[in-house]
Protein backbone atom coordinates (compact mmCIF):
# COMPACT_ATOMS: atom_id res chain seq x y z
CA UNK A 1 0.00 0.00 0.00
CA UNK A 2 1.48 3.33 -1.06
CA UNK A 3 1.71 6.06 1.54
CA UNK A 4 0.49 9.49 0.56
CA UNK A 5 2.19 12.44 2.20
CA UNK A 6 0.05 15.20 3.66
CA UNK A 7 -0.11 18.57 1.97
CA UNK A 8 1.71 20.24 4.87
CA UNK A 9 4.55 17.70 4.87
CA UNK A 10 4.98 18.06 1.10
CA UNK A 11 5.09 21.86 1.41
CA UNK A 12 7.53 21.63 4.32
CA UNK A 13 9.88 19.39 2.38
CA UNK A 14 9.79 21.64 -0.69
CA UNK A 15 10.26 24.81 1.38
CA UNK A 16 13.40 23.30 2.95
CA UNK A 17 14.94 22.95 -0.52
CA UNK A 18 14.25 26.59 -1.42
CA UNK A 19 16.62 29.53 -1.20
CA UNK A 20 15.88 31.45 2.02
CA UNK A 21 16.05 34.80 0.19
CA UNK A 22 13.18 33.66 -2.03
CA UNK A 23 10.98 32.14 0.67
CA UNK A 24 8.01 34.48 0.17
CA UNK A 25 7.75 33.69 -3.56
CA UNK A 26 8.14 29.98 -2.89
CA UNK A 27 5.38 30.03 -0.25
CA UNK A 28 3.05 31.92 -2.57
CA UNK A 29 3.73 29.49 -5.39
CA UNK A 30 3.34 26.32 -3.31
CA UNK A 31 0.18 27.48 -1.55
CA UNK A 32 -1.61 27.67 -4.91
CA UNK A 33 -0.90 24.06 -5.86
CA UNK A 34 -3.00 20.94 -5.42
CA UNK A 35 -1.78 17.98 -3.41
CA UNK A 36 -1.10 16.10 -6.66
CA UNK A 37 1.01 18.95 -7.98
CA UNK A 38 2.93 19.16 -4.70
CA UNK A 39 3.51 15.42 -4.81
CA UNK A 40 4.87 15.68 -8.35
CA UNK A 41 7.24 18.49 -7.32
CA UNK A 42 8.45 16.53 -4.31
CA UNK A 43 9.13 13.48 -6.49
CA UNK A 44 10.99 15.60 -9.02
CA UNK A 45 13.00 17.35 -6.30
CA UNK A 46 13.86 13.94 -4.82
CA UNK A 47 14.97 12.65 -8.21
CA UNK A 48 17.23 15.69 -8.60
CA UNK A 49 18.76 15.11 -5.17
CA UNK A 50 19.40 11.45 -5.95
CA UNK A 51 21.11 12.39 -9.21
CA UNK A 52 23.32 14.92 -7.41
CA UNK A 53 25.31 12.13 -5.72
CA UNK A 54 27.56 12.14 -8.78
CA UNK A 55 27.91 15.94 -8.85
CA UNK A 56 25.84 18.97 -9.85
CA UNK A 57 22.73 18.30 -11.90
CA UNK A 58 20.84 20.56 -14.29
CA UNK A 59 17.18 19.93 -13.36
CA UNK A 60 15.99 21.14 -16.77
CA UNK A 61 17.87 18.25 -18.37
CA UNK A 62 16.13 15.78 -16.08
CA UNK A 63 12.63 16.75 -17.25
CA UNK A 64 12.42 14.55 -20.36
CA UNK A 65 13.45 11.39 -18.54
CA UNK A 66 11.36 12.16 -15.44
CA UNK A 67 8.19 12.58 -17.51
CA UNK A 68 8.96 9.83 -20.05
CA UNK A 69 5.85 7.60 -20.25
CA UNK A 70 8.07 4.68 -21.28
CA UNK A 71 9.83 4.87 -17.90
CA UNK A 72 6.84 5.47 -15.64
CA UNK A 73 3.23 4.46 -16.22
CA UNK A 74 2.23 7.46 -14.15
CA UNK A 75 2.74 9.77 -17.13
CA UNK A 76 0.69 7.89 -19.74
CA UNK A 77 -1.98 10.62 -19.82
CA UNK A 78 -0.50 13.29 -22.10
CA UNK A 79 -2.65 16.10 -20.65
CA UNK A 80 -1.59 15.32 -17.07
CA UNK A 81 2.04 14.97 -18.20
CA UNK A 82 1.92 18.37 -19.95
CA UNK A 83 0.29 20.02 -16.94
CA UNK A 84 2.77 18.57 -14.43
CA UNK A 85 5.69 19.48 -16.71
CA UNK A 86 4.44 23.08 -16.69
CA UNK A 87 4.19 22.98 -12.87
CA UNK A 88 7.77 21.69 -12.55
CA UNK A 89 9.07 24.31 -15.02
CA UNK A 90 7.28 27.02 -13.04
CA UNK A 91 8.79 25.67 -9.81
CA UNK A 92 12.28 25.80 -11.30
CA UNK A 93 11.70 29.39 -12.37
CA UNK A 94 10.42 30.40 -8.91
CA UNK A 95 13.56 28.91 -7.40
CA UNK A 96 15.82 30.79 -9.83
CA UNK A 97 14.47 34.32 -9.19
CA UNK A 98 17.10 35.42 -6.62
CA UNK A 99 19.96 34.15 -8.75
CA UNK A 100 18.72 36.10 -11.78
CA UNK A 101 18.27 39.29 -9.76
CA UNK A 102 21.74 38.92 -8.24
CA UNK A 103 23.28 38.40 -11.67
CA UNK A 104 21.48 41.43 -13.13
CA UNK A 105 22.53 43.57 -10.14
CA UNK A 106 26.17 42.64 -10.71
CA UNK A 107 26.01 43.31 -14.44
CA UNK A 108 24.38 46.74 -14.05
Amino acid sequence: MAAVASRSSLMGALIRTANASNLHSVLDFLSGLTSGELECLAEFQGACLLEMTGGPVNPYRMLPEFFDPAISERWRNCEDRAHKTFVVLSWLEVQQVPQIRTFVAHVV
